[in-house]
């Protein structure tokens, strides 16, 4: 699987975070994953666990009862045809970012 080095290191975060390896979270998308390449399916699942902490750290998403890497299977990877909502923006913070080049 091809992965750009930032998207290395966050799924090994994500592994590191949820007690995992990295083979098995790898191995638990690609098991779940539908009609969709393993690389897009991990790029995916890594987008949607960070926005899932963004909601819950927003107040905006649902409490977590467990793993958050078993909620973002459950709810994206393992059925790829639901999509998730769009983020609500918040009206107190700025929108109007730079880009720098820069990670």
């Amino acid at each position: 699987m091809r992965l750009e080095p930032q998207m290395w290191d966050a799924i090994e975060t994500i592994a590191n975070l949820e007690g995992m390896t990295l083979n098995s979270l790898c191995a638990e998308i690609d098991r779940r994953r539908r009609d969709i390449g393993l690389t897009s399916a991990t790029r995916v699942f890594i987008i949607s666990y960070y926005r899932h902490l963004v909601r819950s750290y927003e107040g905006a998403g649902p409490k977590l009862n467990g793993s958050l890497a078993r909620v973002v299977l459950d709810t994206v990877v393992g059925r790829p045809v639901e999509r998730m909502p769009a983020l609500r923006p918040t009206p107190e913070r700025n929108r109007n970012l730079a880009v720098t080049g820069e990670d």
